[in-house]
């Protein structure tokens, strides 16, 4: 075998043919033919002979890296992935290409196998490229040819099944319209049956709307029968209202007794729960702030009884402690609602803050159940702390109340209050208001006035209830310390002349003192003796302003009188005097038409307070 030398100093096999033959016989297969070394560099290449339109110049090429020969991207892509699984498996390969010039496509199909020695020593790789754009450009068309021919196809089956289901439709429709007509034969007799069923029911009907209008005056008269109920049921409410406000301390007697103070009052209902009392003996002023069980009806009965127990037991001992107070009052309490404690049975009671107000030593006495009290000096909030049980039936309701001396310097500030205020959910979260937040606003606003304390705490609870439901009854008391004569105790100023008041009453001894307080006030003085003579007396005399009625009396009682007055003129205030708070005699009497009361024996300065709430009203 002979070898030779190529220009690149690379030997391959010319053994079996020579270089011509080669040559010729290659090009005769392909389009065009690459050989390579082992490292990739070009050796030769054979352009076909029939002026193909791919024009390289091999001389260009000589001597380089196949991956630097420019017969396009897609060629030298493939030559390396496929050269390189030829050295892997030692398989020739085939892949096809694209060469593109100007806007033309070129398609060729190529194999790659090994140039091999006699020994089986690779040479070099042949690279055999054929055109296969004319096979590309036929089958794109075949392949357009078949896809008419399937569409073509497939109009026929649709056109062929569209006739087909038009078939069925068509017959379908006929059995369809033989049922329909089957349908309306067996309906045309449904028909005149319910026709006649209907004639029937028509007649059944006529005789029920008889019927029916019967039953809607029936219910109409139900209607009006629970409409005025309601209304009996909102007066009667609106008349415990009318009771429960005259028996809470008039303001004018409060502002007489603590110079400085506010109350906020804002029941949850028309009637409350809460409530607060008053009371002076000597240099002593007593005050609480209470909270009933319950809201509403049943809670502003429990405050009836609370305010009656306290007056019965101040009454009784004037010289009494805070402590003893609330031992005294839950005694009551519990006796008159007849609580044991067994399981199941009610547990109504009440909490209340109570303090007395001692001038004279400069202190408060201070007892708690459950409600506590705050005091403010200098800024700094003190809370004296309240024991943890009610004024009623409890587990430790055999032990005392604490009595808690505080001693109190001018310009203290004092504040009392139920539960109700700081239990209002509310704000974003609608969490609790809570008693942090409480103090911190008494705190924030302890240097302003009373006055405006109440109207910045007023606000702050509807701001923080917002549209939400008010829970509870709401009741807060300030009121600052004053030690001065002139501040303590003020002088009335009561000037009523031109006023005319009217006193009922068979005792001597009492028209004697009234006489006596009114004085004062320049007032012009009636008296009667009995109900009727009092009748008499308010017919001849009608500048008659007020009338101050006492309830026992003979030939005529107070509160056949105070029915029989009202009758002439119902505008006319009416104050009747019980020694009874909680007697038949006093409900009678507010049924009967009365305005207000006041307790015997008479506080001289709740009498002038009670009195100056109607007689100045016209002023």
């Amino acid at each position: 075998m002979e070898k030779k030398k190529s220009n690149n100093n690379i030997l391959y096999n010319v053994s079996e043919l020579s270089k011509e033959n080669l040559y010729y016989t290659i090009s005769s297969l392909s389009d065009f033919l690459f050989v390579l070394d082992t490292e990739g560099l070009y050796i030769d290449v054979q352009f076909p002979h029939n002026n193909h339109s791919i024009d390289l110049n091999p001389k260009s090429i000589l001597n380089k890296h196949y991956k630097e020969i420019k017969i396009g991207d897609d060629f030298n892509l493939k030559l390396d992935k496929f050269l390189t699984k030829l050295k892997e498996t030692t398989i020739n390969q085939q892949f096809e290409f694209t060469i593109s010039k100007d806007i033309e496509s070129n398609y060729f199909s190529a194999n790659i196998s090994e140039l091999q020695s006699e020994k089986g020593q690779v040479l070099g790789y042949v690279i055999l490229a054929h055109e296969i754009s004319k096979i590309k450009q036929r089958e794109a068309t075949l392949s357009k040819d078949l896809e008419e021919h399937k569409e073509k196809i497939s109009n026929l089956e649709k056109e062929v099944n569209f006739y087909i289901k038009q078939g069925d439709v068509i017959t379908n429709q006929r059995t369809k319209v033989q049922k329909e007509r089957d349908r309306l034969e067996v309906e045309k007799t449904d028909i005149a049956k319910q026709k006649a069923i209907m004639e029937e029911d028509l007649n059944f009907i006529m005789k029920q709307g008889d019927k029916i209008a019967e039953q809607k005056y029936k219910i109409k008269i139900q209607h009006d029968i629970v409409r005025k109920q309601n209304k009996k049921i909102e007066d009667s409410i609106l008349y415990a209202k009318r009771i429960q406000s005259a028996v809470l301390p008039p303001n004018r007697f409060i502002q007489h007794l603590l110079s400085e103070h506010f109350i906020f009052y804002k029941p949850r209902d028309i009637v409350s729960g809460d409530f607060y009392w008053t009371k002076q003996v000597g240099d002593k002023i007593f005050i609480a702030a209470a909270d009933c069980t319950g809201h509403g009806v049943p809670g502003a009965l429990m405050s009836m009884l609370g305010i009656t127990f306290l007056n019965e037991i101040i009454t009784k001992t004037s010289d009494i402690h805070a402590d003893e107070i609330l031992n005294e009052l839950r005694i009551h309490i519990i006796s008159s609602l007849r609580q044991t404690g067994s399981t199941g049975e009610s547990r109504d009671g009440l909490d209340i803050a109570l303090c007395i107000i001692d001038f004279e030593k400069q202190i408060i006495e201070y007892a708690g159940a459950n409600n506590p009290l705050y005091l403010i000096r200098d800024n700094e909030l003190i809370e004296t702390k309240a024991d943890r049980m009610p004024i009623g039936i409890h587990r430790r309701a055999k032990e005392s109340f604490h009595n808690n001396i505080i001693e109190i310097q001018k310009d203290d500030l004092i504040y009392i209050f139920s539960d109700g205020f700081v239990d209002q959910f509310g704000g974003e979260d609608g969490r609790k208001y809570l008693s942090a937040n409480f103090r911190k606003l008494l705190l924030d606003n302890c240097t302003k006035t009373l006055h405006e304390q109440k109207l910045i705490i007023e606000r702050s609870f509807e701001e923080w209830k917002g549209e939400r439901k008010q829970l509870d009854d709401i009741l807060v008391i300030g009121f600052k310390i004053s030690f001065s004569k002139e501040e303590v105790k003020s002088k009335l100023g009561y000037d009523w002349a031109g006023k005319t008041i009217l006193i009922a009453e068979d005792d001597e001894t009492n028209v004697l003192l009234l006489k006596k307080v009114f004085e004062k006030t320049h007032a012009e003085i009636i008296h009667a003796e009995n109900g009727k003579q009092a009748i008499k007396l308010f017919k001849t005399n009608p500048d008659i302003d007020l009338i101050l009625m006492d309830i026992r009396m003979p030939v005529m009682d107070g509160i056949e009188a105070t029915t029989q007055i009202k009758q002439i003129d119902r505008n006319v205030p009416i104050i009747v005097q019980t020694a009874f708070t909680m007697s038949s005699e006093k409900e009678k009497s507010f049924k009967a038409g009365c305005d207000d009361y006041i307790s015997k024996p008479i506080n001289i300065k709740e009498l002038y307070a009670t009195v100056c709430k109607y007689i100045e009203k016209n002023d």
